[in-house]
């Protein structure tokens, strides 16, 4: 091969692989994050050919002008994106937590974002959770890694093979290739598929693969049968086409050999193209516009994500086609402002003089700058006066409860209650318990929810839950939970009997506990985080499903203990009209956040309004007094719950004219 040159067939590949990418963000290619492993195998290519060009043309490498030459062409894009999305958050733009992004945005600038997000333990093909409009940038921190390190190790090994410089090479780069994807299989099965996903260690035999091909370009002859370069290429875009297609999930074969395959194909492909430009596949991937869409693809795959989050349906109030179209409008024509005005120019740039040099460090700076001041987290919602909506059930008889003899409730000898469930109810509990003690009937002696809690996660609740009761001696147990929806809708019958045994296990004769309120699970809303609106619905239309099966059974539970449990439903509050509300309104008809924005916890006015809700439930079966005016103002409203994570609850509004969501289906 000689030196190295362009190849237009390359930025076609370039325009497959951002196609794909672009296409499976979109929720229409399943296989299509494979698109990311084109780029890894191609950049690897045309980095090693570069190098390789320098070594032989002045036998050496000049680190200082190669990492110069990656910031111009990497930076000024990158730097464009998070000033806008600064400024964005900082406007108060829909579908930002300002909070929220700082982390991203500052690992985002510093290339560990991969790193950021292991550590965060985030899940990048769970339901594309973490509605962060930074997620794909992980990428360019593995590349950037690569770039940075890469050119040391050539260098290394070119010196240790001093005459067979390129032997030796090819060697080194290969073990290190070996090593890298062999523990791509181990980690995706010992640490997990995100884990394998995001690791530099775990990814980097892609780029040391187009590496490898181009070692072997270098050192190649002339072509002498350009046909089977012609066939090699067309099986390999069939294998990668192939891989695409079958790579929904992705699926596990995909660790265990599936994408070393694929990223074969595309070294295939990339080393056909060069070798042989007018076979069949060279010619198609230097088409006009595969072309031009590859040569924005740097600047397209910037913006294509933040786009597709912040553009939603919630946001636009459009779905469907015309939300498609908005997106890609959007973000091609941000890839194109983003490559014309800012990245080709800059690239092109004469930046000897030393005032424009100072600009990159400046750039930096003021980016930083501006992403600490729009990520300040914002103001937390407040709570306000609570209005709650008429009953829809019939009123409670007259003694349903039956207490103790002589058992009087009273502000001197107030009800000892005990709250119980998972992060649901931990978020509600500050304003349950607060309303509970504004009538000074009742005092909450205990609060043991949290995350996660259930009878099918707690193994232990047989021995657990009468050793709480016998550390602070409760009269009532309140909760709720979510954790074991799923085994309820499985076999409800077993469940039931599990359930059943739970609530015999409290009610233990002579243990103190005279009543349980079973709560109806809050409606839950559609998860924010979910960017498809098809796959949001019918993953809303799930869980939704299930917790009405554990409703249905905690009602049925309550039966088994007539005069010693209650169930009260939730839904003419959490599910007015059968519609899901983020934010309600007080009596003055100003809206207030009521849940976190991932349409499930609460958020103060939401714990207030259920707190009320309890007691104005529990007040003619017990006798409570009435509560304190001002009590949903108290200081319960910081509890640290509502803020976590930070920015959960943001002091924001509706969209104009918000009337809630539907509920596919009966409310949970």
């Amino acid at each position: 091969m000689g030196e190295h040159r362009y190849w237009p067939s390359l930025d076609g590949v370039r325009g497959v692989a951002i196609a794909a990418v672009v296409a499976y963000h979109l929720g229409f290619l399943g296989g299509g994050w494979d698109g990311v492993d084109v780029f890894f195998v191609l950049s690897g290519f045309l980095i090693t050919s570069l190098l390789l060009s320098e070594q032989a043309t002045t036998g050496g490498v000049r680190l200082r002008s190669f990492w110069a030459r990656r910031a111009r062409r990497l930076l000024p894009a990158l730097l464009l994106l998070l000033a806008a999305l600064a400024l964005y958050a900082l406007a108060g733009g829909p579908g930002v937590v300002p909070s929220q992004l700082r982390s991203p945005a500052v690992a985002t600038l510093l290339y560990f974002a991969n790193w950021q997000q292991v550590a965060a333990g985030h899940d990048y093909f769970a339901h594309f959770q973490a509605a962060n409009p930074l997620l794909h940038t992980w990428s360019l921190a593995v590349e950037e890694q690569y770039y940075l390190v890469w050119p040391l190790l050539f260098m290394g090994l070119i010196w240790l093979g001093r005459r067979r410089s390129i032997r030796a090479l090819a060697v080194g780069t290969a073990l290190l290739a070996t090593g890298s994807a062999l523990w791509m299989g181990v980690a995706a099965h010992v640490l997990g598929p995100d884990r394998a996903y995001l690791g530099t260690d775990t990814r980097v035999w892609e780029l040391l693969l187009g590496g490898l091909g181009a070692m072997a370009l270098r050192s190649a002859g002339p072509t002498r049968r350009p046909v089977l370069w012609s066939w090699a290429t067309v099986v390999g875009a069939c294998g990668v086409a192939l891989g695409t297609t079958l790579g929904q999930g992705p699926p596990g074969w995909m660790w265990d050999g599936g994408l070393v395959a694929v990223a074969l194909g595309v070294l295939v492909v990339v080393m056909g193209s060069v070798r042989h430009p007018q076979g069949p596949v060279a010619r198609l991937l230097a088409v006009g516009p595969l072309r031009w869409l590859g040569r924005i693809s740097y600047s397209l795959y910037l913006w294509h994500w933040p786009v597709i989050v912040l553009l939603d349906q919630t946001n636009t109030g459009v779905s469907g086609a015309p939300l498609l179209a908005l997106r890609l409008s959007a973000m091609v024509g941000a890839a194109c402002v983003s490559y014309f005005a800012v990245e080709r120019p800059l690239r092109r740039a004469d930046f000897h003089l030393w005032w424009r040099r100072a600009l990159v460090p400046a750039g930096i700076l003021g980016v930083i700058g501006a992403v600490l001041v729009a990520t300040v987290p914002p103001v937390e919602a407040s709570t306000g006066p609570v209005a709650l909506a008429p009953a829809t059930r019939a009123a409670a008889g007259p003694a349903p409860i039956a207490l103790p003899p002589g058992r009087v409730v009273t502000a001197a000898d107030p009800l000892r209650a005990w709250i119980v469930g998972d992060s649901v109810m931990a978020d509600s509990a500050p304003g349950v318990g607060a309303a509970l003690e504004a009538t000074g009937d009742v005092d909450v002696v205990a609060d043991s929810a949290f995350g996660g809690w259930g009878l099918s996660t707690d193994r232990t609740w047989a021995t657990d839950l009468p050793r709480i009761i016998g550390q602070y001696h409760p009269e009532m147990v309140i909760g709720t939970w979510s954790w074991d929806d799923q085994p309820a809708q499985q076999d409800p019958r077993a469940y039931l009997l599990e359930l059943v045994q739970a609530l015999r296990t409290i009610l233990a004769p002579g243990d103190g506990v005279d009543l349980v309120v079973l709560l109806q699970f809050p409606q839950i809303g559609p998860n924010p985080y979910w960017i498809d609106p098809a796959e949001q619905a019918a993953a809303w239309a799930t869980a939704n499903a299930r917790q009405v099966v554990w409703n249905d059974v905690a009602a049925e539970a309550v039966h088994f203990f007539p005069g010693h449990a209650l169930y009260l439903q939730t839904d003419r509050l959490f599910a007015p009209g059968d519609r899901y509300f983020a934010w309600n309104r007080t009596p003055a008809g100003a809206w207030v956040r009521a849940r976190k924005i991932d349409n499930t916890h609460m958020c103060p006015y939401g714990a207030a309004q259920l707190g009320a809700l309890v007691v104005d439930d529990l007040s003619p079966v017990l006798g409570l007094a009435a509560m304190t005016p001002g009590w949903e103002l108290g200081s319960w409203v910081h509890d640290p719950n509502f803020d976590d994570p930070p920015g959960a609850c943001p002091d924001d509004q509706p969209p104009p004219r918000y009337r809630g969501v539907a509920v596919p289906g009966p409310p949970s």
